[in-house]
């Protein structure tokens, strides 16, 4: 069975219960992703997150930014707890492969979420993001980031799943229309240790089609 599956039919809501108290306590000026939209500047107007649980992030940053914010998770209780406590957002449930059918954004946040999909669908997610974002917009992944490679752990809570970890921007580097503009490294527990496996990075791509369009920087030949 697809990880996807077992989180939509309980897994989900079995990890927002363990963490809601936590999230429900998180201020806006420690989240790392709107500390890197503050370092570089940007101002959003209309936002989607992937892996919103309730909405917190997007709820504090509608409010920043005066911006309509759309949010997905496999969580249908955290859902419905975000639609009761942030009315003013666009909340459902969902998964990464499979994105609300919304006008593009100018911020596309991945809340710490890519490393429990199916590493099958990562393509399906890379072109759907990129479908819904803007050009001239900016790509938020906040996840694991180990030194190297692409690697599986157990997941602790539930038997059979897994935790892969990679670094996630890679997924939007790779075309030339991505260029990263802000990246952070930290350990998962918010210390500068350099444990390979616990790192964790917030990193902001901008996507831009001009890059596209590039000049041969070489001596041309006719060939």
């Amino acid at each position: 069975m697809k990880q996807k599956n077992v989180f939509m039919k309980e897994e989900a809501d079995a990890w927002y219960e363990r963490n809601k108290f936590c999230i429900n306590q998180k201020a806006l000026s420690n989240d790392p992703i709107f500390i890197a939209l503050q370092s570089i500047g940007y101002q959003p107007k209309r936002i989607l997150e992937i892996g919103c649980a309730n909405g917190w992030r997007l709820a504090q940053l509608a409010n920043y930014y005066g911006a309509t914010c759309y949010g997905i998770d496999p969580s249908q209780t955290a859902i419905e707890d975000g639609a009761k406590s942030y009315p003013e957002l666009n909340l459902s449930v969902g998964t990464a492969d499979g994105l609300p059918d919304i006008k593009p954004v100018d911020l596309i946040i991945f809340g710490f979420c890519l490393y429990l999909c199916d590493p099958q669908d990562l393509f399906t997610i890379a072109a759907n993001s990129d479908r819904l974002l803007v050009d001239k917009g900016v790509m938020a992944v906040y996840d694991f980031c180990p030194p190297t490679g692409h690697y599986r752990n157990d997941y602790q809570h539930h038997a059979n799943l897994f935790s892969y970890k990679m670094n996630y921007s890679s997924m939007f580097s790779w075309h030339p229309s991505y260029c990263r503009i802000f990246e952070h490294i930290k350990h998962h527990d918010g210390t500068n240790e350099l444990e390979p496996d616990a790192l964790v990075s917030v990193q902001l791509l901008k996507k831009d089609s001009r890059l596209l369009d590039a000049k041969n920087p070489y001596l041309q030949r006719n060939y």
